[in-house]
């Protein structure tokens, strides 16, 4: 301590001296910076003779500087501490949190801190190891204790806990090796490889830009609501390494994940215990089958799904006249997916809906041209008739009631179910015992409090009544990530610890209902928000909101790392938007660069063309936005992509029972199917669907080339049957209409991919 000191007291004397010196002031703040972060560690004690410990399975041994538990018969390491400071901390925070349109800004307000651990004891008990001793600190004391069990072949789970219950945040810091490569944690729209980063993990909003600019910038200013490269929908405490070991933590309150040292990993979540399971395996695959055994797969896509998605609102003429358009051009249409069947509201933000889950069968208003809502007369009848033509129908529903609209004089708006949900006290409460009232974007509504078993069960007899009755054969299962940081809920339990639960009970909500109907295998809803076990109860997810643009980190390119990040996580059925999603109204058409144009919906059509479900949607200003329909040219070329993406519906389909049996994602990371190549870590905007599969897609506007890396082997052109050799970056050419997609020479379904995609588009 006395000559870290003395350290410190040279560079500041150093630095004062050079105080006019701008270049070496910055040069000492950094070093400073990094002397001190190296030093907040505490120290590490023994008051016991450290010797190895030898089970069936696992091992604890010691080296000099470290404490490993490894695999009895390897020897590889399924967790490392350093033995020369604490590997386990924890302390106190009293945390304020601002909360806006989902957007959460924490304020953390540290009171004691234990930094200093002593290891008192180490014993073994039949397959468990267990570490206990004490953490302190001024003003801060806790037993720990810190259970090791092997569970199975390759796989340990720990259970860390501390005897003070009134502390909020434990760390625990194990060590790494500096070329050791982070991938996962959910869904990650900025970064797939984690190694170097400082993230966090907690469902919300993903923001409006997310870096973006000016939009997050704007966004900040106007709403706080820009996010940033780590704020996500679908966060998950899960991760694969480059060394073949993947680690899950069952926590759910919300973490940080410190991947910046070369040589150690921090984590931290706020509450009072850790609990996890660590596994070893041969290949990131077979670490994602381990991982989803665990916490759950998804249900086989019924044959309906490998269809176009079209994406319509405007009521049940324009819809007719869309798909009969749409199925004129050859396009491969399936499925109709329309959310405003239970009405429209238009917003300063856009076209949005009324949050009411029922059909509206006629119209209640006229716009300010004197027109009549859109509406669906007797929707019953008019699924009836899709599904003859061989379309099935989809809806939209979320965990919202909405109310009337302050900002509209005199609002008409009425919700009968939200009278009956506050009548019987379905609703999140907030601190004064009143139903929690949210502003969401566009006006006032209020979430149904998923802990109420009454409140669940009220929600699913809509779901079966209002929605799978009349005909709806899948929906949107919108938001979950809302639940403000300070509601009151049903069972009393604590809101910092549900909220990113929240949307896992929302898409259990949705399945169960399913079941109860009699419907699995038949239905696909399709979730955005997510945490652990969501895997567990959704059928698909989607993306979410990205803006409509290229964007790196919220437009298309954000997608796909989106896409490959997720399957990681168990996410193994996923897509996006064609087109993105928000664009800003307030702006005029001819200023906005925030208006959806037709070359974005054509690269976007393209990429999605070689996911699993190809999905379109109108965005939030369908009248401004381009749509796949807007001209003849427009329906020509977007029925090529569906009839590419039909093309593949036998492999998809394999693929899909792959998920099932395996947990595999159907859209991978090459990293996936190529470990070995190291190549391969750092790629971002490139995608494989299954093994077969090479997508490199065009992210650029007016780019007519594309660079991306083509891994070992042959690979041939889908399009133009032209031959890459592997193992080399290469610049290619891409047209619009062509995407630039290449199959696996030799590839199991290769030649099969390579005959059914030409046969369709000649």
């Amino acid at each position: 301590m006395n000559k870290t000191l003395s350290i410190y007291s040279k560079l500041f004397s150093f630095f004062y001296s050079n105080l006019l010196n701008k270049r070496v002031t910055l040069v000492l703040l950094f070093f400073l910076t990094v002397l001190i972060s190296c030093s907040s560690r505490g120290s590490l004690k023994t008051s016991i003779d450290l010797t190895d410990v030898s089970l069936s399975s696992i091992k604890l041994l010691y080296t000099t500087d470290s404490i490993k538990i490894v695999d009895s018969s390897s020897e590889r390491v399924y967790i490392e501490f350093s033995k020369n400071s604490s590997f386990l901390t924890a302390g106190k925070s009293i945390d304020k949190a601002s909360y806006k349109m989902a957007s959460f800004k924490f304020k953390e307000n540290i009171q004691v801190e234990c930094k200093n651990q002593t290891v008192q004891s180490i014993n073994s008990s039949g397959n468990t190891i267990t570490i206990s001793g004490t953490l302190s600190g001024d003003n801060c004391n806790t037993n720990y204790s810190i259970n090791i069990k092997a569970d199975s072949p390759l796989t340990i789970v720990f259970d860390i806990s501390l005897s003070n219950r009134d502390l909020n945040r434990i760390k625990l810091t194990y060590g790494s090796k500096k070329e050791e490569q982070f991938f996962g944690f959910g869904e990650q729209y900025s970064h797939f490889n984690l190694k170097g980063k400082k993230l966090f993990l907690f469902t919300e909003e993903q923001g409006i830009g997310r870096g973006d600019q000016p939009i997050t910038f704007l966004a900040d200013i106007t709403n706080g609501a820009g996010g940033n490269d780590f704020t996500s929908y679908a966060p998950i405490p899960h991760y694969i390494t480059s060394e073949n070991r993947s680690a899950f933590f069952e926590n759910t309150s919300y973490s940080k994940f410190d991947l910046t040292k070369e040589n150690e990993v921090s984590v931290e979540f706020w509450e009072s215990n850790l609990k996890g399971t660590i596994w070893l395996g041969n290949s990131p695959l077979e670490l994602i089958e381990k991982y989803t055994l665990k916490t759950g797969r998804y249900p086989l896509l019924p044959e309906w799904a490998y269809g176009t998605w079209l994406g319509l609102q405007g009521g049940a003429e324009k819809v007719k006249k869309v798909i009969k358009e749409a199925k004129n051009a050859g396009n491969p249409v399936t499925a109709l997916w329309i959310q405003d069947w239970v009405g429209k509201r238009t917003t300063g933000f856009g076209d949005q809906l009324k949050w009411r889950w029922y059909a509206q069968e006629k119209s209640e208003f006229k716009d300010s041209n004197g027109n009549p809502e859109p509406s669906y007369p007797d929707f019953k009848t008019f699924c009836a008739e899709m599904n003859k033509d061989g379309i099935k129908v989809l809806g939209y529903i979320n965990s919202f009631l909405a109310d009337t609209n302050p900002a509209i004089k005199d609002d008409k708006f009425t919700n009968p179910m939200l009278a009956e949900a506050k009548a019987k006290g379905y609703l999140v409460k907030n601190q004064k015992g009143e139903d929690y009232l949210i502003t969401t974007v566009g006006f006032p509504a209020y979430l149904i409090d998923l802990t109420n078993p009454e409140a669940v069960k009220w929600t699913k007899e809509i779901i079966k009544k209002n929605m799978i009755d009349i005909g709806l054969s899948g929906w949107m299962a919108d938001f979950g990530e809302w639940l403000p940081y300070d509601a009151v809920l049903y069972d009393k339990r604590d809101p910092a610890l549900y909220h990113n639960v929240y949307p896992v009970d929302w898409a259990k909500l949705n399945r169960e209902a399913i079941s109860e109907a009699k419907k699995d295998g038949q239905i696909v809803f399709f979730t955005r928000a997510g945490y652990s076990y969501s895997n567990k109860y959704s059928t698909a997810f989607w993306l979410g909101d990205q803006m409509v643009t290229f964007g790196k980190d919220d437009g298309l390119a954000s997608t796909i790392v989106g896409l490959n990040s997720s399957g990681i996580s168990g996410i193994a059925i996923n897509h996006s938007d064609i087109g993105g999603y928000t664009g800003i109204k307030a702006l005029p058409k001819w200023i906005s660069p925030y208006d959806r144009e037709k070359e974005l919906t054509e690269r976007w059509a393209e990429a999605n063309a070689f996911t699993p479900i190809f999905r379109t949607h109108e965005g939030n200003i369908p009248k401004r936005f381009h749509q796949v329909y807007s001209d003849d040219d427009s329906i020509k070329k977007f029925a090529r992509m569906g009839k590419v993406h039909y093309a593949l519906k036998d492999y998809i389909s394999y693929l899909s029972k792959e998920a099932l049996d395996k947990g595999y994602p159907i859209v991978r990371h090459p990293y996936l199917n190529f470990p070995e190549d190291k190549n391969t870590y750092d790629l971002k905007y490139q995608f494989m669907l299954g093994e077969d599969i090479l997508v490199f897609p065009v992210l650029e506007k007016g780019a007519v080339k594309v660079e991306g890396y083509f891994p070992k082997g042959k690979w041939k052109h889908l399009f133009s049957g032209e031959f890459v050799d592997g193992g080399q970056k290469l610049k290619v050419n891409a047209p619009l209409g062509t995407p630039a997609v290449y199959v696996k020479v030799g590839g199991k379904w290769s030649d099969k991919i390579y005959n059914s995609v030409k046969e369709s588009i000649n």
